[in-house]
């Protein structure tokens, strides 16, 4: 009885899902705190002095970098939108590779290539059954979701 039971906690599927769990924190988090706040906190000063790559004005550069580090590192911690989260990290990170830091050495730029690889893991492989998405569709498969039309 205990035997079949350590399998069942050991089953493939639970150990797919913990490894998506570990990434999405792991990212998701690190992302948010060590990245995002920081450009939160220092707005002001940022605002006119972040790099522009796409030409669209230091303010909304910052804006765009705020939102896929900050906001989209919290959601992919929570694996809330976790997909679409980790496309817009996945967007600023390769911005930020191939332009910000295109003269760099490649060492210089291993913090920035990990968080990419993760985010393009993230999009691809999604959040796993431990996410909110997981919670929050199987509410909407189950009918749970808006009520029915009479």
């Amino acid at each position: 009885m205990c035997h079949a039971r350590a399998v069942a906690i050991f089953s493939r599927e639970n150990s797919v899902n913990l490894g998506l769990l570990l990434l999405r924190l792991g990212v998701g988090v690190n992302m948010a705190l060590l990245h995002g706040l920081d450009r939160v906190r220092h707005y002001s000063q940022l605002a006119t002095s972040i790099p522009d790559p796409l030409g669209m004005g230091h303010r909304h550069s910052l804006m765009l970098a705020v939102a896929a580090e900050f906001v989209g590192g919290i959601l992919v911690a929570l694996g809330l939108a976790g997909r679409l989260a980790a496309l817009l990290l996945a967007f600023s990170l390769g911005v930020t590779l191939f332009s910000g830091e295109a003269g760099l050495p490649w060492r210089q730029r291993e913090a920035t290539i990990l968080y990419l690889t993760a985010s393009l893991a993230i999009l691809m492989l999604g959040c796993g059954r431990w996410a909110l998405d997981a919670v929050v569709w199987k509410r909407f498969r189950k009918g749970g979701g808006a009520p029915a039309k009479k």
